[in-house]
């Protein structure tokens, strides 16, 4: 008797805590994860990779983005294009991106320049293969939607913030210069 009203009391009081502590949040389970490739993390590019980080926590639907610190523009080619220890988005000047070989600019796509800095152009590129487990589709869309978070004014506001050169346009001419294709999502 006593072990049936004890398990009576402690069904009640989890029914309590939970009404108590309200609904579940929403899970982020589904979203797609995409890391972005800036440069030294003492540098303005990081700071604005990392206010690119939190805008698409507080604002992307079905991806994050995440910071990635790197060797800065060589070094995003290099891993954008790599199988392993790879990023799905690089900032990179220009000069650097005409200096990468062929082979290495097929596996990628051009989507915007994102301002200047030291008074270099700074592209962003992306990687062309989905990662792992995620279909072609829903990686388009992802891009498409990070492209255009990019752009939102939220997110321009909290970028500018870190990295005053921050300045999102069409980079077509410049992609095009180098044989990079532009991307569905890119900017014209």
């Amino acid at each position: 008797m006593k072990i049936k009203s004890i398990k009576t009391l402690a069904a009640l009081a989890t029914i309590v805590v939970l009404a108590v502590a309200g609904p579940t949040q929403k899970s982020f389970a589904g979203d797609i994860e995409l890391v972005i490739g800036t440069g030294s993390i003492k540098g303005k590019l990081f700071a604005a990779g990392n206010a690119i980080s939190i805008a698409s926590a507080l604002h992307g639907k079905g991806f994050k983005i995440y910071n990635y610190g790197t060797k800065g523009s060589k070094d995003n080619i290099k891993r954008v294009t790599k199988k392993k220890k790879s990023i799905n988005f690089g900032m990179v000047t220009a000069k650097d991106l005409s200096k990468a070989k062929a082979k290495k600019l097929k596996k990628l796509s051009g989507l915007m320049s994102l301002g200047t800095l030291g008074g270099k152009n700074i592209l962003l590129i992306v990687r062309n293969k989905a990662p792992k487990k995620v279909s072609k589709e829903s990686y388009a869309a992802a891009i498409a939607n990070a492209v255009g978070l990019l752009q939102s004014g939220k997110a321009k506001k909290r970028i500018k913030a870190a990295w005053g050169g921050y300045a999102p346009a069409s980079a077509s001419a410049a992609f095009k210069k180098v044989n990079v294709k532009l991307h569905k999502a890119a900017i014209n």
